[in-house]
């Protein structure tokens, strides 16, 4: 494991995605605020930053699924879009135990799983 004290201040989604990445031997960095302060408009707060300029986004439901949130991910995407970041957003219902695989295979492709 990385860093024990990181983790424990993970949601259970993004230990779900830590816990792979490790599993897999799949070098990261965590948690890192990109481009403006945090939770301000054009701000990125990324939750895995993967070797290739691969970002991972843990998107549960919780913390995206309102208008000020949705805008605040699309935006900041878009910003890390066109610096050349590859960004993979990981939507809850694709970190199912069924699923978590096929969706992490994906991500470490550069792609997202379907919805």
């Amino acid at each position: 494991m990385k860093n024990a004290s990181e983790y424990e201040f993970l949601s259970n989604l993004e230990k779900k995605v830590w816990d792979w990445l490790v599993k897999n031997k799949i070098p990261f960095d965590t948690e890192q605020t990109m481009l403006a302060p945090a939770r301000e408009m054009g701000s990125a707060i990324v939750d895995f930053v993967l070797p290739n300029n691969i970002i991972l986004r843990v998107m549960g439901s919780y913390y995206h699924s309102s208008l000020e949130a949705r805008a605040r991910d699309k935006f900041g995407k878009e910003r890390l879009l066109n610096l050349g970041y590859i960004v993979v957003d990981l939507h809850e219902e694709n970190l199912t135990d069924e699923r978590i695989e096929e969706t992490m295979r994906l991500a470490l492709q550069g792609q997202e799983m379907l919805r």
